[in-house]
């Protein structure tokens, strides 16, 4: 055996290895190599090194076992270690000097500190540093990278998700319990889309100043719809000027309706009390609203009642929102039964074509397919029939709202689930998720 001081250097990376060698050889040490945990050992054995540079992480064999068994052996215990890691972790550390390593080394380090490190081992004066990320090479980083958080200027915002009326509790959490109201904003633009129990917050929310004019477009005056709006904000703001689009009534003016709803006997403010100048007009089939860049179309829903669906056009994208559309009126079987003439789908080939250009479908889809034999004819869709309205309509994406009430988030977290299980069965590439309280989509 040479009288020369005998150094194995363990580890998976052969360029380490490789200059370590180079120069180690040229201060006159002897050098041999290991490249997984078994090599090590066996070479521990018959090499009977001085010193054990060592990696944490070795193929087979953990660096920390090693250092362990030849620590418990009276023939290998005098072996110096040295562990070398980029895993810099408090623990790693402890176990490597509980476990009778004499150094813990942090990668990356220049060549020329690991040489100093076996100089000092050989003195005797090699002992281990406190704790810390870096004893090798000054850090690459000196700064922290904060990123810039982007600022969506442009999108749709659901404050409302439910239908027929609002709910609470735990089991509501996910999905949330407020009544249709969704925010369309385009930078500046803006146009609220129904007046549900979910329009309270969004008028907590919206910066509205003197002289501003808020567009309230509701699809239909079912109180789903409706029941917030005495509830919003704006409207008891000076100067302010809210406009209400409703569809033509087949009894009473929207103006009446809401005059009744807000009378004393149901409400503290009248309707002619509120501060804000409020406007009623007229949406009729296939009228477009154009407020800034935002363009909202409107065709009739098969609803109760005169009820609109709408595509909501920006600059960047078409979106479709249909919360109340009841599609095939009594039919429960397969989706693929039904083809493009089937005289069920005949009604609704306007309305496929209106939502043909969009680029995501918002659309109900409030009943299981075995809940829709005790709802038929209640305006709402199984989920089976308006897979094959959005099928013909070639969407691609699709969010379903207009939660029914009685679904709590576990009931809609398998109805997502049996979505996916219906489009695939419809053979369509279509993704499919489920709306809830909060959730935007950039437009």
């Amino acid at each position: 055996m040479s009288d020369k001081r005998r150094i194995l250097i363990a580890d998976p990376s052969d360029e380490l290895i490789d200059a370590f060698i180079r120069e180690a050889k040229a201060l006159g040490y002897e050098v041999e190599p290991a490249r997984t945990g078994p090599e090590t050992l066996s070479l521990i054995k018959h090499f009977k090194p001085h010193l054990l540079i060592i990696g944490l992480i070795m193929p087979h064999i953990h660096g920390i076992e090693i250092v362990k068994t030849i620590k418990q052996h009276v023939e290998t215990q005098e072996i110096g270690v040295i562990v070398a890691t980029y895993h810099v972790m408090v623990q790693n550390y402890h176990a490597a000097i509980e476990a009778g390593a004499d150094y813990f080394l942090v990668k990356p380090f220049e060549m020329d500190h690991l040489l100093h490190l076996v100089a000092l081992y050989f003195k005797g004066e090699l002992k281990p540093d406190p704790f810390h990320l870096n004893n090798g090479k000054p850090e690459l980083h000196a700064s922290c990278y904060r990123p810039i958080p982007s600022s969506i200027t442009s999108y749709i915002r659901f404050w409302g998700t439910r239908g027929s009326n609002p709910v609470s509790g735990s089991e509501y959490m996910r999905f949330g319990g407020n009544t249709s109201c969704l925010e369309v904003r385009h930078d500046r633009d803006l146009v609220i889309i129904d007046a549900g129990t979910g329009i309270r917050k969004l008028g907590e929310e919206i910066n509205v100043n003197p002289g501003d004019t808020v567009n309230l477009v509701i699809s239909h005056t079912h109180w789903d719809h409706i029941t917030g709006f005495p509830f919003f904000k704006p409207l008891y703001q000076k100067n302010c000027h809210v406009v209400i689009w409703t569809p033509v009534g087949f009894e009473q003016s929207t103006k009446e309706l809401f005059t009744s709803m807000l009378a004393y006997a149901y409400f503290p403010v009248r309707l002619d009390e509120m501060k804000a100048r409020i406007t009623f007009k007229e949406l009729r089939d296939d009228q477009s609203l154009k407020v800034g860049d935002i363009t909202i179309d409107s065709h009739y829903a098969n609803h109760p009642g005169p009820t609109m669906g709408f595509r909501i056009r920006s600059p960047n994208k078409t979106i479709g929102y249909i919360t109340d559309n009841e599609v095939l009126l009594g039919y429960y079987g397969h989706p693929n039964d039904i083809s493009l003439d089937h005289p069920l789908l005949k009604p609704h080939l306007g309305l496929i074509e209106f939502l043909k250009p969009c680029d995501v479908v918002v659309h109900e889809a409030q009943y299981f397919p075995e809940e829709y034999y005790r709802k038929t004819g209640w305006g709402h869709s199984s989920m089976t029939n308006a897979t094959i309205l959005l099928k013909y309509a070639n969407c691609k994406e699709w969010i379903v709202t207009h939660h029914d009430p009685n679904h709590s988030d576990h009931d809609l977290h398998i109805k997502q689930q049996l979505h996916a299980d219906i489009i695939r069965d419809c053979n369509v590439e279509m993704k499919v998720d489920l709306a809830y309280d909060g959730m935007m989509i950039p437009m």
